[in-house]
């Protein structure tokens, strides 16, 4: 597996993650399980991303989100 795929993998795992976490946070509980019937399972690869909070959930998206792209114009390592 290259880079890129490795890093789109662990881009959904955390946007699936990330809607775990806000579901959660409603103020409804009939609503989050009625919304998420067929939530995959967590990939055991990425449970680390279960012990973030929905801010780091946030920003690490982000970053993986610039990291793709920062891989797709050729650039492997940004510049320190």
């Amino acid at each position: 597996m290259n880079e890129e795929d490795r890093l789109r993998r662990e881009l959904r795992a955390a946007r699936e993650e990330l809607i775990r976490k806000q579901s959660q946070c409603t103020t409804e509980p009939d609503v989050s399980e009625s919304r998420l019937p067929l939530m995959p399972d967590r990939d055991e690869q990425f449970l680390r991303l279960a012990l973030m909070s929905v801010d780091e959930l946030e920003t690490h998206i982000e970053r993986l989100e610039r990291d793709i792209e920062d891989l797709r114009h050729g650039i492997d390592h940004p510049e320190e």
